[in-house]
């Protein structure tokens, strides 16, 4: 997995030391109401996210995961890109500690993973795609805010541990050079 800075963040894989922040924050009432992680989360679910999760889908190149922090402080959030089956084409997701929320770093953070993702010299993707579910308005407004278009026609299901929930698929394309595209750097 290739590390990558932004003004004022480093993204790079989550490691040990990140094990006690991932508990508390995928323990957190709003990163389990939204997001598809076991509940209640344990501290061995951590130790398996940083010590296998993360490490297979750099060894696989299925996905990869990068770390939030400013400089070596901890860990303020993660952003995964997984693969799709369709070639050129991976899905986003994330999520972030309580106290980090609020400072625009999901944002500048994504916006640098998105412009490595669709670089040439970085992944060479052509499409990415968000998955909204329906109520989570700063997941929407997150991606609406670096290019991602949501379709309100075509709503699916969603199963978050036995409840079936609403979501939209957004999608955002490689900008052709010079068209004017989102911004992502």
């Amino acid at each position: 997995m290739t590390a990558l800075r932004t003004e004022r963040l480093v993204l790079d894989a989550p490691r040990e030391s990140d094990i006690d922040a991932v508990f508390a924050a995928c323990s957190d009432a709003v990163v389990q109401q939204w997001i598809p992680i076991p509940s209640p989360y344990t501290r061995e679910d951590a130790e398996f996210f940083v010590r296998s999760y993360v490490p297979h889908g750099t060894a696989s190149g299925r996905f990869s995961v990068w770390a939030l922090r400013i400089d070596d402080g901890p860990l303020l959030g993660t952003i995964e890109l997984r693969r799709d089956e369709a070639t050129g084409s991976a899905s986003v997701g994330c999520w972030q500690a309580p106290d980090a929320r609020g400072h625009g770093y999901m944002r500048e953070a994504l916006a640098r993973i998105l412009s490595y993702a669709f670089a040439p010299e970085g992944l060479g993707l052509t499409r990415l795609r968000w998955e909204y579910l329906v109520g989570n308005e700063a997941s929407k407004r997150l991606a609406t805010a670096v290019g991602f278009a949501f379709d309100e026609r075509s709503p699916h299901a969603v199963d978050i541990r036995g409840d079936a929930r609403e979501a939209l698929f957004g999608v955002l394309e490689r900008p052709a050079s010079g068209d004017g595209g989102p911004a992502l750097d």
